[in-house]
């Protein structure tokens, strides 16, 4: 790095149609710049962020090709860094992806399903990396490491967003939140994942009738997600919001969420201690029904077929009439002692430029 310069981070997200690449991406972000204020960070993006999802303090790139990577040789020609941060997608033929020659390389590894791990493992890429970190703690991840990336692979914890008091306020005024209702979010996540954002929303509206004339007090928030291409036209007695920027906020002021089972939204869940039902669905990448059966098995949420909306709405109705119950799932989730992963994954980042 020529002296006197600030340091430059690049992040590759592939964000066609779920959210945690950039998410992750964000969250490290945010780290780094209060590490390193005068930091330069830019981030790669396959498709634009919604209007008035992206944080406005960092840059972006949008690709101009939306089935290739055309833009990407540019981007790294022009921007010049010094680290270049990949999140879960490896490039499938890696002697021919474009190089900052001089750029140390970083892969954020969460956690695949048994053959995509695999895949992930023998990807010779992997051998460019400086660090490999993986966003989970190990017991979570599960997988052996491969003896060639051990020494440069640590386990820094979940990457997610903490909430905001101040935030939450904001949001409670923005919805009209009295202080005796009962808030139910329903959230897909992105919504990017269409086919499985149907089943999730029809489930969820069938509840929402099943519920609403036995429910006092009910506001029922559902959440589209901003890659959700179709409009919900709402239920009596429902919101529907195109998407929440705030959405970990949004959470913790929550009583009670129904949601699938992606990273992000767990992770959420778990650092705002929201008792939830999920309902996860098949990916093609990670297994959300796996992440949720452990959150089960501890006493911190409830599980689902999606489709099971008689037995989901009394399960609600049940957790609505036994407020000590949502509490005792809060406290257990005091013994839960999620480790965030952010300033660790932004540190090890930064200690690759010295």
């Amino acid at each position: 790095m020529p002296p006197n310069r600030a340091r430059r981070f690049l992040f590759q997200v592939r964000n066609r149609r779920g959210l945690g690449h950039m998410m992750r991406g964000l969250n490290i972000a945010r780290e780094l710049r209060a590490l390193d204020p005068a930091a330069e960070i830019l981030f790669y993006l396959r498709t634009p962020p919604s209007a008035g999802f992206w944080n406005t303090d960092f840059r972006y790139v949008v690709e101009r090709d939306p089935d290739g990577l055309a833009s990407w040789p540019e981007v790294l020609q022009q921007f010049g860094p010094d680290v270049v941060v990949y999140d879960t997608m490896l490039p499938k033929d890696a002697s021919a992806e474009p190089l900052a020659e001089s750029a140390r390389y970083v892969y954020i590894m969460r956690k695949c399903l048994e053959e995509k791990q695999r895949q992930v493992f023998a990807n010779p890429f992997l051998d460019r990396m400086a660090a490999i970190l993986v966003p989970h703690v190990p017991e979570q991840f599960g997988y052996a490491l491969p003896e060639r990336i051990r020494d440069r692979t640590a386990y820094v914890g979940p990457i997610v967003r903490l909430p905001e008091a101040q935030t939450q306020s904001a949001l409670r005024a923005k919805y009209g939140i009295g202080d005796g209702d009962f808030v139910l979010t329903s959230t897909v996540g992105g919504g990017g994942f269409e086919a499985q954002a149907d089943v999730f929303f029809d489930t969820v509206f069938e509840v929402h009738r099943r519920i609403a004339g036995r429910l006092p007090h009910l506001r029922h928030l559902v959440i589209q997600g901003p890659n959700y291409a179709k409009t919900l036209a709402p239920l009596p007695g429902m919101t529907v919001i195109a998407f929440e920027p705030e959405m970990v906020n949004l959470l913790a002021a929550s009583d009670l969420v129904i949601a699938e089972g992606g990273y992000n939204t767990v992770n959420e869940i778990r650092v705002t201690r929201t008792p939830a039902i999920f309902l996860p669905s098949v990916r093609g990448n990670d297994d959300q029904e796996e992440r949720v059966r452990a959150l089960a098995q501890r006493g911190l949420g409830f599980v689902f077929a999606p489709g099971a909306a008689a037995a989901i709405a009394e399960q609600v109705l049940d957790l609505a009439a036994t407020p000590a119950t949502l509490a005792a799932i809060r406290r257990r989730y005091g013994e839960d002692r999620a480790v965030l992963g952010n300033r660790a994954a932004a540190q090890r980042i930064l200690d690759l430029v010295p």
